[in-house]
């Protein structure tokens, strides 16, 4: 999704990596606290060090996100940190509203946190420095020194906290807003709310920045629109793939192999992952890395019934392509036999799936394309 990225660890066995595009961000604490500030190097490193330990709380952020998934048995493939931010990417699952809301509001709590722990030591800089007014402290931030240090954090969690709890989907406040949507207009109808209340507010964010001259703020826009639109696509072609019986798609592959068939038969029409069938009914499944690897070995004299895996799961042909998908993404297997009233049907493998997934995304955002082509047309005749 996000290209080459830089390996930095794991934390809960969730891989942490850094997008090259980093270290734009920090040739700008160079200039902002070295060049800007006219510090010198000791500006440099206290900018270094002060823009590292920001992106710590928003690794921090990204984590409890992360964790809150996991306590849903949401599968969490790794977190990135972005110059603007940091992703958490998880599988796509089926969520109720309130473990959406728990898993989105597990992030600024974080940051709410932080704020809390800091807020003593905040209370007694402005009492040593004598400032009474909210203002004063925040001008602290430039001050090279452990007071700014601390105050830049504390504003910088506030702001991290703030920002992320606006309703501008995909943000935190976003998927808090389409959960409590979900609950009473569905998740399709819910997300189209969602992303059209976020793509506004960050025409808003972006409109503001170029008015003030902050071009960090367009640049966030952008990648709040483009990430909406992903997901909206995603939610659009989960719909659709609900409603799909996966038996319509299922391959029939010459009614699957008999148990007594010698092992060599089975690489006829080429190496592929079969169903086992006697009778009509699924005994097991012969898998195609265990069929190259005992024909590799000199085995042919086996038969299919030999080395099948007995321990089969089956699907109902009325069952939707999309739970089906859930099945084989979370058993990690490449196929699973489609049955109708306990006879065999097909097989259908994940490979078919995202063939089917990436068809089904063309043909409904193609007419979306369309309509945005005959509507340009119309305007051009006015």
């Amino acid at each position: 999704m996000f290209g080459r990225t830089i390996p930095l660890g794991s934390a809960r066995g969730i891989p942490i990596r850094v997008h090259p595009t980093f270290l734009i961000v920090m040739l700008w604490a160079v200039y902002q606290w070295g060049i800007r500030a006219e510090a010198g190097p000791a500006g440099v490193i206290f900018g270094l060090v002060t823009l590292l330990c920001v992106f710590g709380c928003v690794l921090l952020h990204e984590l409890a996100h992360a964790i809150a998934a996991l306590r849903y048995g949401v599968r969490v493939r790794d977190i990135t940190l972005l110059p603007v931010g940091g992703v958490a990417r998880v599988e796509y699952a089926p969520l109720t509203p309130r473990s959406e809301t728990v898993i989105a509001l597990a992030g600024p709590a974080v940051n709410l946190a932080i704020v809390i722990l800091l807020l003593p030591i905040v209370m007694v800089i402005a009492a040593t420095r004598h400032i009474s007014d909210p203002l004063s402290l925040v001008l602290l931030i430039d001050e090279i020194s452990p007071a700014g240090f601390v105050i830049y954090i504390w504003i910088a969690n506030i702001l991290l906290a703030t920002f992320n709890m606006l309703p501008a989907f995909p943000m935190d406040g976003g998927r808090v807003l389409r959960a409590i949507l979900a609950s009473f207009r569905g998740q399709l109808q819910a997300t189209r709310i969602a992303v059209a209340v976020g793509g506004a507010i960050a025409i808003l964010l972006a409109t503001a920045g170029l008015m003030i001259g902050d071009y960090f703020m367009p640049m966030i826009s952008l990648f709040v629109v483009v990430a909406a639109y992903m997901e909206f696509r995603h939610v659009t072609t989960e719909s659709s793939l609900r409603g799909l019986p996966v038996g319509q798609y299922a391959l029939w592959d010459g009614g699957g192999i008999g148990p007594d068939e010698p092992l060599a038969h089975a690489i006829s029409g080429g190496p592929r992952d079969l169903v086992v069938v006697d009778g009509g009914v699924v005994v097991g499944m012969l898998w195609r890395r265990d069929l190259l690897d005992n024909l590799a070995g000199g085995h042919r004299h086996l038969k299919v019934a030999d080395l099948m895996d007995r321990k089969v799961h089956v699907v109902e042909s009325m069952d939707s392509l999309y739970d089906v998908h859930l099945w084989l993404n979370e058993s990690e297997l490449p196929a699973v036999p489609v049955v109708e009233q306990g006879r065999y049907r097909g097989v259908f493998t994940a490979d078919r799936f995202w063939h089917l997934y990436d068809h089904i995304q063309g043909r409904k955002f193609g007419r979306y394309r369309q309509r945005i082509l005959t509507l340009r047309r119309r305007l051009g005749q006015v």
